[in-house]
């Protein structure tokens, strides 16, 4: 049918293989369509003639979040439709899909994947044992190399709770946390966003600049004055039992001991729906028009700073928001998991305290916060990552 239709494209033919990314981008949440924008806008710099191909659950939903990022982006859900079919419907194998094809829902899919020079797994927390099944995206890759040859990539991962598989065969692998690096025997790394003050252009367009570098460079002495600002997000998804209801009852005495005016806290959602229960039981602290949407933040209708002191248990936020000066606390609301996830930011220099669902905690004065030390290093070292892998 193709040889019957007329290319209207105005883009010459791309003259190198397509790179393919793998992304837990389109659900949306804040941290995951973060790193997919990130990366796709690095390789619109280094790579803006090659056909980019990225992967996620929801392309509708990535292709309007990520439009006009790079000029040959090709947004689907190829893999993940193919991981769907293995869980809930065939019963063939990953490998079998991929090497035999066979399947006329998604084949031409399959096809394009089979072509890419590089398959690059984006950063996230969800190659772990509680999840199990996502493990058969590691497995798509492994067939495409088989097949092609493909370079294979997995950056900013975090393993924990541990599944089994180190990916120790992969090309490159980077990690984001301390037990990550040790289950994988790999050095620790760094999480796939602090790729994002790369480029001070595409964070400033994103809202995520409060006027310095966005290395983190400036925090500690721009953080030193009191804050103006409270910033609040208790999420309800993929918790321990009973965490939720101990962690908005911290919430609620938290922000009344840091006694900033209500007109002064707002509250940043990261997963549309899943965290506006939180907001709902935590309103009566929020000023009447604190409520940020997710899609707000995202077209820049909100700008971190060191302004603010941060009460969250979204990872994404408590990164962006002390690379960016502010101080706060983290709540961990699954041991395991969340506590793992903050504590590597903790360790890279946000300063911030954290607090454990399971544990009765006092809520932490204003005076006992410190700013961010600064995270030239991550920044520096995720810059040498991506130049590794894509050149500059």
């Amino acid at each position: 049918m193709r040889n019957l239709l007329k290319d209207h494209r105005r883009v010459p033919p791309a003259r190198k293989p397509p790179i393919y990314l793998i992304s837990w981008a389109g659900y949306p949440n804040f941290g995951d369509e973060l790193i997919a924008a990130t990366w796709v806008n690095y390789l619109a710099k280094v790579a803006p003639t090659t056909d980019v191909w990225l992967d996620v659950r929801e392309p509708g939903t990535v292709t309007a979040l990520l439009r006009g990022i790079h000029p040959r982006l090709h947004v689907v859900n190829t893999v993940f439709r193919a991981l769907h079919d293995v869980e809930h419907g065939s019963g063939r194998s990953m490998r079998s899909l991929i090497e035999d094809l066979g399947s006329p829902k998604y084949d031409a899919g399959l096809l394009a994947l089979r072509e890419a020079s590089t398959v690059h797994l984006l950063g996230g927390g969800v190659l772990h044992r509680d999840w199990a099944a996502n493990l058969h995206i590691v497995e798509a890759m492994r067939a495409v190399r088989d097949i092609s040859g493909a370079r294979l990539f997995a950056t900013g991962q975090g393993l924990m709770p541990f599944a089994g598989d180190p990916l120790t065969d992969l090309d490159h692998l980077s990690v984001r946390d301390r037990p990550s690096a040790q289950a994988a025997g790999v050095p620790v790394g760094f999480d796939d966003a602090f790729l994002l003050a790369e480029d001070a252009r595409h964070a400033r367009a994103l809202g995520l600049l409060s006027g310095h570098k966005g290395d983190g460079s400036s925090a500690r002495t721009e953080g030193t004055d009191a804050p103006s600002e409270v910033v609040v997000c208790v999420q309800s998804d993929t918790l321990a039992e009973g965490s939720f209801e101990r962690m908005l009852d911290f919430a609620g005495a938290q922000v009344r001991r840091w006694d900033l005016p209500r007109e002064s806290v707002r509250y940043l959602e990261a997963i549309p729906g899943d965290d506006h229960e939180g907001f709902d039981r935590l309103r009566d602290l929020v000023a009447p028009d604190g409520f940020i949407p997710f899609q707000a933040a995202w077209d820049g209708d909100f700008t971190f700073g060191p302004h603010q002191v941060w009460l969250t248990t979204r990872f994404h936020h408590h990164l962006v928001a002390a690379l960016h000066g502010a101080r706060g606390v983290a709540l961990s609301g699954k041991p395991g998991y969340y506590d793992v996830k903050h504590q590597s930011v903790i360790e890279v220099g946000s300063n911030w305290s954290l607090v454990h669902a399971g544990q009765t905690s006092e809520p932490v004065a204003l005076e006992e916060l410190t700013a961010p030390a600064g995270f030239a290093e991550a920044v520096r070292a995720k810059r040498d990552e991506a130049k590794q892998l894509y050149g500059r």
